[in-house]
């Protein structure tokens, strides 16, 4: 019995082991910057220049409003399959579940809304838009627009207000010139 018990722990001992260092070695990989610092480095092999470059000008501004687009969307399916999981787990109770099912729908309607609030945004003359809540009630919008007036300014702001109920303080808009 004393042996079984210890092959037990023993196992378990090296799972906890074996599980942490993939989430150290996921963590490391996933947030270490360097991973990324080449990333679009086109290099022609056929060049009389050494020289490297990895993005030109105007490609920078669109590649942030796409990086921002990307991050909000990467993040809205993360938490639903988040939520999914613990859905499906039928180790879930029933509280758990309907809990999860709820805060499932409020996201799937939140990302409805702000895909919304961007195509209404879009109607008044603006080329690109990304909004990009935040737990904190805060709205990062980014804006790609030949010129923001403040016209255009307070017409994207109350938008925002009265489509997503976010206060007037708590929203920043950055241009991203063409």
């Amino acid at each position: 019995m004393k042996n079984k018990e210890k092959i037990k722990r023993l196992s378990m001992a090296a799972l906890s082991f074996c599980f942490m260092l993939a989430i150290a070695g996921y963590i490391n990989y996933k947030y270490n910057p360097e991973r990324e610092k080449d990333l679009g480095q086109t290099v022609y092999v056929n060049s009389n220049s050494d020289e490297v470059d990895i993005y030109k000008e105007e490609n920078l501004e669109e590649d942030k409003i796409t990086s921002f687009r990307n991050d909000r969307d990467n993040m809205y399916s993360e938490l639903a399959n988040n939520y999914s999981e613990i859905i499906n787990n039928e180790n879930s109770s029933e509280e758990t579940i309907t809990e999860y099912q709820q805060k499932l729908s409020a996201l799937i309607e939140e990302k409805n809304q702000v895909l919304m609030v961007e195509n209404i945004i879009k109607s008044k003359g603006v080329e690109d838009i990304v909004i990009v809540l935040t737990n904190s009630q805060k709205a990062n919008v980014i804006v790609k627009a030949e010129e923001i007036t403040e016209s255009l300014a307070a017409q994207i702001m109350q938008t925002i207000v009265d489509q997503l109920n976010i206060d007037v303080n708590n929203i920043t808009i950055e241009n991203v010139n063409m």
